[in-house]
């Protein structure tokens, strides 16, 4: 319910004449605007932003009366979202047609073509032809928007006002505004910046149009910052100057170090923000092959000025980057307890995970390795705020987001309460160089070679700058606008 994709789907189906869209939360089985039965609606679509999540589309399938398998039912089934983006196959078993990419930029073909078509299941090869969408076993062309001014600013959001903590949305009670789409940064870890390129953004003007048109729509003063990497936006201080004027309090998901200024913080400490986050990743060897290359002393700067100005600071990193050492993991917990020093700041270590399309796609999952380094840096880090994520999800994440159409199987048996650990094991042996992947029939824009020049970059701790410093790269097919 905190996610602006969520919002804009809601607003931009309901906008047509001909289209009456509810809402369904895991674990409810009724909508909720009006506890309609999820069997009656004519098409069921997923709107999925995390793996795990393949397990809760079986069970609110399962949980209507509806069977999961596509073959076994005659209920439509359609999903979306960044991870079914990368890489549908695992979930090919249990829907029948996948948006690639920016569902505002196809929804309206999807509908036109569902309306005209007496059997739309028996008719699928009908939505073969339609750029952005996904009938398993065809080629598919990733689509976005291309102008963020015209694309859907959802203006009356629904947000919850229940006193159950459950009805709580993430961002809290707040107006999610879309001030950019895609990142250019380059990150070698991160999906998203390589699925949504290039990086768009709306302009000043419209986004106050949008916010001040929300605020006498929902009455929220509270605004979030929403986009990949919503603090690289071009003009970040003047939006968030003219917001605080407006009467808005503004806050983000999250802070590109590099992004931030002090005038930046000082902004959001008036506006009411009080905790921020920030993403070191690792140590300053490893920031460079990931081709973050932040360093320490920026590190420190922003964090010590972040708690000076009386932040909380959540910090996030990472391990198992493709060549850590044991002496890599001593960098990183003295850097973990170098930057505790500076005042209020909790960590969170999660272990890295290779995805689609990224220059990590080819890498294994070692399971056991992760598990030990995990324990090796709790003995390094006792008595400090740290979090860290479960090795056997990040194992489960890493096969359900570089598996084939064989892990539906799996799925239906982890679903099903069956799967061991060894079976999520057996998956996660990663790729050779050269052989054909999943995931080869979607095209998400980018030049073919760009993905292996980037892994080699890597393995030879090469960086690739900043392309909005000046350098095009040309990682897209096409011209990039941005």
């Amino acid at each position: 319910m905190s996610s602006l994709g969520y919002h804009i789907i809601y607003d931009f189906l309901n906008s047509r004449e001909d289209t009456w869209c509810e809402r369904f939360i895991y674990p409810y089985r009724g909508s909720f605007e009006s506890s309609t039965p999820l069997e009656d609606f004519d098409i069921i679509s997923f709107s999925i932003h995390y793996e795990q999540d393949y397990f809760n589309v079986l069970e609110m399938l399962y949980r209507s009366g509806i069977p999961v398998r596509k073959d076994e039912r005659s209920n439509f089934v359609i999903a979306g979202g960044p991870t079914v983006t990368a890489n549908p196959l695992p979930l090919a078993d249990f829907v029948d047609l996948f948006i690639i990419g920016e569902a505002e930029a196809v929804l309206d073909d999807v509908i036109d073509t569902f309306i005209g078509l007496d059997d739309p299941k028996a008719d699928i090869d009908e939505f073969k032809d339609i750029d952005g969408v996904y009938v398993p076993d065809n080629p598919a062309e990733r689509v976005v928007v291309e102008d963020m001014d015209s694309a859907c600013h959802p203006v009356r959001q629904i947000v919850s006002e229940s006193d159950d903590p459950n009805f709580v949305p993430v961002l809290g009670r707040s107006f999610l505004l879309g001030v950019s789409r895609g990142c250019v940064r380059g990150c070698r870890f991160c999906m998203s910046g390589y699925l949504y390129r290039p990086k768009r953004e709306t302009s000043l003007k419209r986004l106050f149009e949008v916010s001040e048109q929300g605020l006498r729509a929902t009455g929220l003063n509270r605004i979030s910052l929403i986009g990949a990497a919503a603090s690289d936006y071009s003009r970040i201080d003047e939006l968030c100057e003219g917001l605080v004027d407006m009467g808005f309090e503004v806050s983000m998901p999250s802070l590109r170090i590099e992004s931030v200024t002090e005038n930046l913080l000082d902004v959001l400490v008036e506006s009411g923000l009080r905790s921020i986050t920030l993403a070191p990743e690792s140590t300053w060897k490893l920031r460079r092959r990931l081709n973050k290359p932040i360093r320490d002393d920026e590190i420190f700067r922003v964090t010590r000025m972040a708690t000076e100005k009386g932040f909380n600071v959540k910090m996030y990193f990472l391990i198992g980057v493709p060549g850590e050492t044991i002496q890599d993991l001593e960098e990183l917990a003295k850097l973990i307890r170098g930057l505790s020093r500076l005042g209020y700041v909790k960590f969170s270590i999660n272990p890295l995970i290779p995805k689609p399309h990224t220059p990590l796609q080819w890498e294994a999952f070692n399971f056991n390795e992760i598990k030990a380094r995990m324990k090796f840096l709790r003995s390094r880090l006792g008595g400090l705020p740290v979090k860290m994520e479960n090795p056997k999800l990040a194992l489960i994440q890493h096969v359900l987001s570089t598996g084939g159409p064989e892990i539906s199987k799996l799925i239906e048996k982890a679903w099903r309460g069956e799967a061991t650990l060894r079976d999520w094991k057996l998956k996660a042996g990663g790729y050779r160089i050269g052989e054909e992947l999943p995931w080869n029939k979607i095209d998400v824009g980018l030049r073919d070679d760009f993905i292996m020049e980037e892994y080699l970059k890597m393995k030879e701790d090469k960086i690739t700058p900043y392309c909005e410093l000046g350098y095009c790269y040309k990682c897209l097919k096409k011209p990039c606008r941005s």
